[in-house]
């Protein structure tokens, strides 16, 4: 996977301060925000000075039980193709529930949702993400998330977890140091036996951000 460097995340609050960063590799732009017909021109002023765009999605829900959805698919390709990224990043997360084939009417829960780290939840995640490799026009990784909960009987640890679902599809890993902390804080793991049970070769970039604790929650 192609180097990076060094980068920032891109919002349009932001836009005017991270132009004028010296020394900018790179930045990351949710894949949502951007229109492919009508690229913000701060970021098409970032291209024109030979910094690279990468769409960061929020929306697949590849740990979600239903497959990943086409026009969603299609959507993310786009901005990739429009914005000349060399790989597009997306959340090993689910965001939405019920729908057709349930009893329930679809929910979005507007934020990201923590899979379930068990064999079964990593054999449909594993299905979800080659869906969605075999329909984007570049690499794809996926990052870990800050969780609230932990599922019970799940199966494996987050370094596992992570290890063998880079394994079993080849996608590259998006680590949120930030995220392993918050999970170190929220529910005991260990960020440090996470990370010594990654492969490295995977790594496609760094998430480090920051957060705060508030009675007792990260």
């Amino acid at each position: 996977m192609e180097r990076l460097g060094t980068g920032i995340g891109w919002r349009p609050e932001i836009a005017d301060a991270v132009e004028r960063m010296p020394g900018l590799d790179w930045v990351e732009a949710v894949a949502e925000n951007v229109c492919p017909d009508h690229l913000p021109a701060s970021l098409r002023r970032l291209r024109e000075r030979g910094v690279t765009v990468v769409p960061h999605g929020v929306s697949l829900g590849l740990g979600g039980g239903e497959r990943p959805d086409e026009g969603r698919l299609k959507a993310l390709a786009e901005r990739a193709q429009a914005l000349g990224s060399p790989l597009v990043t997306e959340h090993i997360a689910f965001v939405r529930a019920g729908g057709p084939l349930t009893a329930s009417d679809r929910i979005e829960a507007g934020h990201l949702l923590p899979v379930p780290r068990t064999r079964d939840a990593l054999d449909v995640l594993c299905e979800n993400i080659r869906i969605a490799q075999n329909a984007l026009p570049v690499p794809l990784a996926v990052e870990n998330i800050a969780a609230l909960l932990a599922w019970p009987g799940e199966e494996l640890t987050e370094g596992q977890f992570l290890y063998e679902l880079a394994d079993r599809t080849g996608v590259g890993l998006l680590i949120d140091v930030a995220n392993l902390h918050t999970n170190h804080v929220n529910q005991g793991e260990d960020p440090a036996e996470a990370l010594s049970e990654l492969p490295l070769e995977a790594l496609a970039y760094v998430h480090v951000a920051g957060g705060f604790e508030r009675d007792g929650v990260w």
